[in-house]
């Protein structure tokens, strides 16, 4: 008996030295793995910025770049550029707090590129004059980036949008307040969303379908 125990602790002391001596080749097993890998193509300056993007977003533009390396690489660089604030002066409700709400709508997400999110809302102005408005908006950057009114209630895709659009300009910021006037003789009644639009991938940034 006295042998089978002193077997035993040799035996036991033997194991844990071993566990130690190896330990760097298999506490892997027992630790989650984060990997934070650099784009392919991106300038080095712009590697950082890359990094702070969220994880979802780096996902889906490694994912892109198995299918379409060349596009993947510049909605990586759209995606780093510094953000573009709305006109301070577009900040305040100003007359739309006079205004009547004619129809309004949230923005959505789409998926990890393409998402937005606010209040995009058409008022009817004291001077019957009418304005889209968007509310406490963000959305994901873009190239050449506009705002369409389209026949959709809900368009995803180029395609969705259709040819028959109302091209409001240009995106005034893709984060804060924002006023768009429309003409005073539009048809509102044929319109049923409004899209954010990026024309240099000919893709839907986001939409809010108006109620």
């Amino acid at each position: 008996m006295d042998f089978r125990f002193r077997l035993l602790v040799i035996f036991i002391v033997g194991g844990i030295a071993g566990a130690v001596w190896t330990f760097p080749s298999w506490r892997g097993y027992f630790q989650d793995t984060r990997v934070t890998e650099a784009f392919p193509g991106l300038a080095l300056d712009l590697q950082d910025e890359f990094l702070a993007l969220p994880p979802d977003e780096r996902e889906a533009l490694f994912e892109l770049r198995e299918e379409d390396p060349t596009m993947a690489l510049e909605m990586a660089r759209v995606a780093v550029a510094p953000t573009e604030t709305a006109p301070e002066a577009e900040q305040e409700m100003g007359a739309m707090e006079t205004a009547t709400v004619l129809s309004s709508g949230e923005f959505i997400e789409i998926d990890p590129l393409h998402w937005g999110e606010g209040t995009a809302t058409v008022y009817q102005l004291p001077d019957q004059g009418r304005v889209l408005r968007f509310q406490d908006y963000a959305s994901a950057r873009g190239g050449d980036v506009h705002v369409y009114l389209s026949r959709d209630p809900e368009p995803r895709t180029a395609v969705e949008v259709g040819v028959d659009f109302l091209d409001l300009g240009r995106l005034k910021g893709n984060i804060g307040n924002q006023n768009y006037n429309l003409p005073a003789t539009l048809d509102l009644s044929g319109y049923r969303s409004v899209v954010v639009f990026c024309r240099q991938f000919n893709a839907v940034i986001t939409t809010a379908s108006l109620r």
